[in-house]
């Protein structure tokens, strides 16, 4: 969050069916989308490094956790231009995700976009079919956000980046014959948890306990997930828990 950088998601799909062997590769970026208060909306661009056309529909859902489960529903309040798309080899398309409702009161409204790869107009049935056709989906966070709410660098508005709007959490274990570790967000934006451990330092070495190396998940403001953890795990009443919240930021403990 505190540098500037292009995020990317380079996914590689495979295609095999009767006249289509070769593979679709798409480029999308930046994967983590915001709009903030000033905002009208945010560019997702898409790339087709493939050698076949990639045909999509994009749609937008509203992201809610309840019960320590990500729930999806229909919304208004950002749309896709255009919804569906379609990309040939080498070319490159400009989503833009525009916010048709008012500006969020407080806080963060989180969303997520759905991206599905539809199959060719010309595909044959599954019966006439040599083989299965794969159609992948991809799924992006978009967040939305009240004024003075940000967290994202941007070019067009310099800024300290020590202002930035920052989760607050806690954590809990539950040991039950499956150890839980649930986390907390008591904070007005959502935390994306990356690289979780236990350990007495905040140093992810041989000694620390680890939960997940790379993207464990994301709590939303005001919400609770939980987590499991092995069995053998250890004892972790008198470690701390550490975590980062991009991928090449820094190590920070959770209280």
């Amino acid at each position: 969050m505190k540098i500037i950088r292009l995020l990317a998601l380079f996914i590689t799909i495979f295609c095999v069916g009767k006249s289509n062997a070769a593979g679709n590769a798409l480029l999308v970026w930046p994967i983590l989308q915001t709009i903030e208060a000033d905002q009208s909306g945010s560019a997702l661009w898409l790339e087709n490094r493939g050698d076949s056309d990639i045909h999509l529909q994009v749609r937008i859902f509203s992201w809610q956790q309840r019960g320590s489960q990500d729930h999806y529903a229909d919304q208004t309040e950002v749309v896709a231009s255009p919804p569906f798309i379609d990309i040939p080899p080498r070319q490159k398309q400009l989503v833009r995700l525009i916010r048709t409702g008012a500006v969020p009161r407080s806080d963060e409204q989180a969303y997520r976009i759905i991206l599905d790869q539809l199959p060719p107009s010309s595909a044959s049935s599954p019966k006439d079919s040599a083989g299965l056709q794969l159609q992948m989906r991809y799924v992006l966070p978009l967040f939305t956000y009240a004024q003075g709410v940000w967290t994202q660098p941007r070019t067009d508005k310099p800024r300290d980046a020590a202002t930035a709007t920052t989760p607050a959490l806690s954590w809990s274990v539950a040991r039950q014959t499956q150890p839980q570790l649930t986390i907390t967000n008591h904070g007005q934006v959502h935390a994306r948890l990356t690289d979780v451990f236990f350990a007495k330092q905040p140093i992810l070495d041989g000694s620390a306990v680890v939960v997940n190396k790379g993207l464990l998940g994301y709590v939303l403001a005001g919400q609770s997930m939980t987590f499991p953890l092995p069995k053998s795990s250890q004892d972790v009443s008198t470690l701390h828990l550490y975590a980062k919240l991009e991928d090449n930021g820094q190590i920070i403990a959770l209280r």
